[in-house]
C-alpha cells in the first residue's frame, strides 16, 4: 500500500530533502506505527493530518493517504 508523507518545519530532517516522499507500508497500519517507524519523537510533533483532516495516532492509513507532520509551533 503506498501513501505519501510530507514534514514541515524542522520536522524535514526525518524526510527526503524537500519533505515529501512515497513510501509503501503494509495493509492495517495505524499512524502511531508510521511515527515509530519514521523515528519522530511525539514530542517535536504538534499536528498530524491525513487528507487535510486532524488524525488521532490510531488512524489506520489507506491506500493513497496524504500524511502531513507539522511540528510543535512556539511563540513569544
Amino acid at each position: 500500500m503506498k501513501i505519501t508523507i510530507r514534514f514541515y518545519g524542522p520536522l524535514v530532517k526525518y524526510g527526503s530533502q524537500l519533505g515529501l516522499y512515497q513510501q509503501e507500508i503494509k495493509s492495517d497500519f495505524t499512524l502511531a506505527q508510521l511515527v515509530e517507524q519514521l523515528g519522530v519523537p511525539y514530542s517535536s510533533l504538534g499536528l498530524v493530518v491525513v487528507n487535510s483532516v486532524k488524525q488521532d495516532v490510531d488512524y489506520r492509513l489507506e491506500e493513497n493517504d496524504e500524511v502531513k507532520f507539522f511540528p510543535i509551533i512556539a511563540g513569544g
